[in-house]
């Protein structure tokens, strides 16, 4: 189904109210970051960064992605197989982070019973972002 953006984004005061609730959303949702000012607070946090709308990518920047995309996921293969290396850069977030320091905890165990499989499947997800100049 194919949606008429530009009568949305001419009319300020529905846009406005799409971003109010857009907003309300992610809060709603747990899309949230601490806040630079209480880094240490998981009561006073923030919504994440979103977009409301679809950005079209200029297909130059489209295909550098897709160039250093095998180049990516080599590199993220080769991290996950490296425990000491996963250690030492995740150790600060381990003792911060509950979620991540379970993560962990997960892969040491495996890795104290051995790896059982010979072949990986590894779905990785990039997020590309791009600036143009105003």
């Amino acid at each position: 189904m194919a949606t008429n953006w530009g009568s949305l984004l001419q009319d300020k005061q529905q846009l406005e109210e799409l971003a109010r609730q857009a907003v309300d959303r992610a809060l709603a949702e747990g899309v949230l970051l601490r806040t630079s000012q209480e880094p240490t607070s998981s009561e006073v946090v923030s919504y994440a960064p979103f977009t409301l709308f679809p950005s079209l990518v200029p297909s130059a920047l489209l295909e550098q992605a897709y160039a250093v995309q095998m180049d990516f996921n080599l590199l993220v293969d080769a991290v996950s197989q490296n425990a000491a290396f996963l250690e030492q850069t995740l150790s600060s977030t381990i003792k911060q982070d509950d979620f991540t320091a379970r993560l962990f905890d997960i892969h040491k165990q495996v890795l104290k019973e051995g790896i059982a499989q010979t072949v990986f499947l590894g779905l990785n997800r990039s997020d590309y972002m791009f600036q143009r100049s105003a």
